[in-house]
C-alpha cells in the first residue's frame, strides 16, 4: 500500500499532466482513503489546500472540462482548467483561511495531553522545545456555532480573500483568474446542514459582488472536507 500511495502523490504532483476530472477525482479519494498524510509533511497543505479543493471546484464545473492540470510551486498560480478539447484554459489559484499557528499549537498541545480544544485559541509561552500550555487557559468550552462562525470563521475567510486580492495587484497572471477559499467545514459535520451553515458567510464577504473580489472572475469557498462548496457566480441569480 505504500508504494501505491508514494506513485499516487508523484502522480498528482507532476508538473504539467493533465489529468481528466475522473482520473484526479480517483486519485485524490484514494489518496483520502488510504494513504497516511502527517501533519508535518510538506505534501499536506499542498493535497489538502490546492490539490483536493482544485478537484473538487473541477468536478463541479464539470460539464465542459477536458483537462486539469496542477501547475507546481514554479508556476504564479495553482492550477488550469482546460475547456473544449484544450482551445480554452482557466487559470485557478487556491488559498486556505486557517490560522496556522493555531492549528499547529492545537496538534501539539493534542500530541502532548491526548485532547485539545477545538473552538478556541490555544494559549502558549515558549517555543517548541520549552512549550508551556496553561492549563487553565487551555480546557474545552462549549462554544454556540453562530458564535463560531461569527467571530473566527468569518474573520478568516475575509483575511484570506483580503490577502489574496492584495497579492493579486502585483500579479498580472490572477487577472480574470478564479479563487478558491479553502476552509476547515468539518465543525459542521452534517452534509445537508453545510449551505444553510455557510452560504450566508459566503454571500457576507462577497456582498458588493464582482467589486468584491477584483480582478479574481469568479470565488469559491470549498470546505476541507469535499463535502460543500459555494461559487460567487450564485450571487448573480
Amino acid at each position: 500500500m505504500e508504494d501505491e500511495c508514494a506513485k499516487r502523490i508523484n502522480e498528482i504532483c507532476a508538473v504539467g499532466r493533465t489529468f481528466t476530472v475522473d482520473e484526479a477525482e480517483s486519485t485524490v479519494e484514494f489518496i483520502y482513503d488510504c494513504c497516511r498524510i502527517d501533519l508535518h509533511d510538506r505534501f499536506h497543505n499542498l493535497f489538502f489546500y490546492e490539490v483536493s479543493p482544485l478537484v473538487s471546484i473541477a468536478r463541479y464545473v464539470s460539464a465542459d472540462i477536458s483537462g486539469l492540470e496542477f501547475t507546481g510551486e514554479r508556476s504564479r498560480f495553482d492550477g488550469l482548467i482546460r475547456f473544449n478539447n484544450e482551445k480554452e484554459s482557466q487559470k485557478i489559484e487556491l488559498t486556505a483561511a486557517i490560522d496556522g499557528r493555531n492549528d499547529a499549537l492545537q496538534m501539539e498541545l493534542l500530541e502532548r495531553q491526548g485532547h485539545a480544544p477545538a473552538f478556541r485559541k490555544i494559549q502558549a509561552t515558549g517555543n517548541k522545545r520549552n512549550r508551556e500550555f496553561p492549563a487553565e487557559a487551555n480546557q474545552s468550552v462549549a462554544r454556540r456555532a453562530i458564535d463560531y462562525d461569527r467571530f473566527t470563521l468569518l474573520p478568516l475567510l475575509q483575511s484570506a480573500l483580503e490577502k489574496k486580492i492584495q497579492k493579486a495587484r502585483a500579479n498580472h497572471d490572477y487577472c480574470d483568474a478564479w479563487l478558491g477559499i479553502v476552509f476547515d467545514d468539518y465543525c459542521c459535520p452534517d452534509v445537508e446542514a453545510k449551505p444553510m451553515r455557510f452560504d450566508p458567510l459566503g454571500r457576507h464577504i462577497l456582498r458588493n459582488g464582482s467589486r468584491a473580489h477584483a480582478p479574481f472572475s469568479r470565488v469559491f469557498l470549498v470546505g476541507v472536507s469535499r463535502k460543500y462548496l459555494f461559487d460567487s457566480k450564485s450571487l448573480l441569480g
